[in-house]
């Protein structure tokens, strides 16, 4: 009967701490945990450290102004004005955009402009090639 309600009691401590999940679960939920308190950890110092870091700049900063303060002018003395950063440096005028020379295709050129055009259309019509105009523009002899 002892070990009846030993096991019972086991039994009834393992489904309720374990709520029927698998390892994987419980690690994934142990995990969203841990990185929630991690991030509230994480933004809690951050504040207490911008904090800090004001307190101190701001100690220093009026403790500076006492000090300028503090010091004693002379009569006569120009106070100098702090001069302007300048933005960059020397202005340089951009480089002019290169220009660049127009592509032409041999091939082009021969079929547009070239003083054979008609023999060529007279080709491609189907005509009979004239022969003597050709060998009188090479050169050759001709009658």
């Amino acid at each position: 009967m002892i070990l009846f309600g030993v096991v019972a009691l086991v039994g009834c401590f393992v489904l309720v701490s374990f709520d029927k999940k698998t390892l994987a679960q419980q690690n994934e939920e142990i995990a969203q945990a841990v990185t929630a308190k991690l991030d509230a950890l994480r933004a809690e110092k951050e504040t207490a450290c911008t904090a800090r870091v004001t307190e101190e700049s701001t100690t220093r900063y009026n403790k500076w102004v006492e000090e300028e303060a503090a010091k004693p002018v002379a009569k006569g003395a120009v106070k100098v004005k702090p001069k302007k950063a300048v933005s960059g440096g020397p202005k340089v005028d951009p480089l002019p955009a290169p220009t660049t020379p127009a592509k032409t295709d041999p091939k082009d050129t021969k079929m547009q402009g070239g003083t054979n055009t008609t023999e060529k259309k007279d080709k491609m019509e189907g005509q009979p090639a004239n022969t003597d105009a050709k060998k009188k523009k090479m050169g050759g002899g001709g009658k």
